[in-house]
């Protein structure tokens, strides 16, 4: 089978790029052949394909100048990158199409390519930009649904997306238009959702139930090294953004005098402040800030810590670090909402509530003096090897397309 996966980036940035390859690399070990469309960058992965990759669109600040109208144009309808798929289309003849994350850089001008090629369209929902202007969710220090009541106004009032008017301006009317058009549901044939708790939350915003196929993502256990005592350090494993509850976590350490070594390893719009909030908390040498880590020096960090921790206020869709940290037999401490609570049970870790400090000390206390962390690691081990292996979801994957095929 020829497959066209598509994302705007080429290179490993955050959870969705790591599946994105992920997929990419399993499909190939299959045998199945795969064509990527993605945007110019220079950081992107080699690609015998990336001559027809769209040309690089920065947003990565807010612009006011005649050179953002061709930006706001494209982000709405980027009608260059519609004809550079169309040519890769044309070229190499693929039986279907997997988009990722287009929004913005590659826009939804794509998904009508595919249609009047004749291909049927997957979409793994890997954020909640199909039914929120900024992505998360996320307002005022937490995530809720009565955000979506009245989303546009929302995201320009409370200036969502980077913190700018104009870049929540713009977020706003994209997505006003992209659902006014329905350009995404007349033309995406099956969602995959990672886990039921965004099937359920789509469903619940007006995306039919029928479309939605929940397959979570996977991890390849069998390459996995032996796992290791760990060495005295928690670890958390993500994009250093607002919401991730970072910071929360920095606060308590300080304010519950909380001993333990932390290691974040990650990168992001937020590190800046969140190094400044570490030294105001006089944590600077209980908590070391790694950057973004290559897959080998990742592995190791992971095999070495005691327990990985996913305190997020905002929703996840699916919790990748979470099965990471089970594939080198590490329990989880997790917030209890989004989809992590699929993830993370008594057996495998601890959940608390993100938005009370209490909780999360009276947990990171109990997760540290558990004298079952081993047993959870080898719990989360044979959790993941059960129902997150490769092969199940290469299988479960291929289903999804052969049933478009027909």
């Amino acid at each position: 089978m020829k497959i066209l996966q598509v994302n705007k980036f080429f290179y490993l940035r955050r959870g969705a790029e790591r599946y994105f390859f992920n997929l990419i690399k399993l499909l190939e070990e299959h045998g199945q052949t795969v064509m990527p469309f993605a945007m110019h960058d220079i950081r992107n992965l080699p690609s015998k394909y990336q001559d027809f990759f769209a040309r690089h669109t920065d947003l990565s600040r807010p612009e006011y100048s005649l050179a953002a109208l061709k930006k706001i144009r494209n982000i709405i309808y980027n009608r260059e990158a519609q004809a550079d798929v169309a040519e890769l289309i044309q070229r190499t003849h693929p039986d279907i199409a997997h988009v990722h994350n287009i929004y913005h850089q590659l826009s939804p001008s794509i998904l009508p390519v595919f249609k009047h090629f004749g291909l049927p369209v997957v979409m793994t929902v890997h954020d909640f930009k199909l039914i929120s202007p900024d992505y998360s969710i996320f307002s005022h220090g937490r995530s809720t649904e009565d955000y979506l009541r009245h989303k546009y106004f929302n995201t320009i009032i409370h200036r969502t997306v980077k913190g700018s008017l104009g870049a929540s301006v713009v977020a706003a009317l994209a997505s006003y238009i992209h659902d006014t058009t329905g350009i995404y549901r007349k033309n995406i044939d099956r969602l995959i959702a990672p886990s039921q708790f965004v099937k359920q939350l789509l469903v619940r915003h007006g995306w039919p139930g029928s479309t939605i196929t929940v397959i979570p993502h996977f991890v390849d256990t069998a390459r996995r090294l032996p796992p290791k005592t760990g060495k005295g350090y928690m670890l958390y494993v993500g994009a250093l953004e607002p919401g991730k509850g970072i910071d929360a976590v920095l606060k308590t350490l300080y304010k519950e005098k909380i001993d333990v070594a932390w290691h974040i390893a990650g990168d992001g719009s937020a590190r800046g402040s969140l190094v400044a909030l570490a030294e105001k908390y006089h944590l600077q040498h209980q908590v070391s800030f790694l950057g973004q880590l290559d897959d080998a020096a990742l592995t190791e960090e992971i095999r070495n810590c005691d327990f990985v921790i996913a305190p997020s206020r905002q929703y996840e869709t699916f919790g990748l670090a979470v099965l990471e940290a089970f594939a080198a037999a590490k329990p989880v401490l997790a917030a209890n909402q989004g989809a992590l609570p699929e993830l993370v049970h008594p057996a495998v870790g601890r959940l608390f509530n993100p938005y009370q400090s209490d909780s999360l000390a009276q947990t990171l206390r109990a997760m540290m003096t558990d004298p079952d962390l081993a047993a959870k690691g080898k719990a989360g081990y044979e959790l993941a090897k059960a129902e997150y292996g490769a092969e199940e979801h290469y299988q479960k994957i291929m289903h999804v397309y052969q049933s478009l095929l027909g």
